[in-house]
């Protein structure tokens, strides 16, 4: 015998609806995280950090990778800012007509939880953006330059080492 609660019945349509929804809000999110459309760049999340790694550390291989660092805030927010950078364009760069590129690297770091001992852990992400200077245009520079292959490649190299130079950092979890 099969009961039926009053009340509880959806209307058929109701699921592949949300569905979609579901599926359009996942698919927005992922195109802003990916920095499609090349505006503001590139972002990769780097894992937690204690504030002190995450400052330290990000610098670090930015540093290493010869950026100069324009602006170093926090905690209780960690925001750096590194100088623009002039450099060669990459060859599918100069493929697609640009003529000059410059690239600055963001590191922002917020609270996420507190460990067992007291201490804050940080949620650590990075963004990368670019600038170019188009052949045809003549001289002015647009932050909406194509983000190539060869410069997605460059900026996930150094993501990717601030990350791992974070996962190497000591923390103290429980007693």
């Amino acid at each position: 015998m099969k009961r039926q609660l009053i009340g509880t019945r959806t209307a058929p349509w109701r699921g592949p609806v949300v569905g979609l929804l579901l599926a359009f809000v996942l698919l927005l999110a992922g195109c802003a995280s990916a920095g499609a459309g090349g505006s503001r760049g590139m972002t990769w999340d780097l894992g937690v950090a204690t504030p002190r790694d995450a400052m330290d550390k990000s610098v670090q291989v930015l540093r290493n990778y010869q950026y100069d660092i324009e602006r170093q805030d926090g905690p209780p927010n960690i925001y750096i800012t590194t100088r623009w950078r002039q450099r060669i364009p990459f060859e599918d760069e100069q493929e697609a007509g640009i003529e000059m590129a410059q690239t600055r690297f963001v590191v922002e770091a917020r609270p996420r939880t507190r460990n067992p001992e007291g201490q804050d852990m940080y949620t650590v992400r990075i963004r990368a953006e670019n600038m170019v200077q188009m052949t045809r245009d003549g001289g002015d520079w647009e932050s909406e330059g194509p983000v190539t292959t060869e410069f997605r490649a460059y900026a996930s190299t150094i993501a990717d080492d601030i990350r791992s130079s974070l996962a190497t950092g000591i923390r103290s979890v429980g007693p």
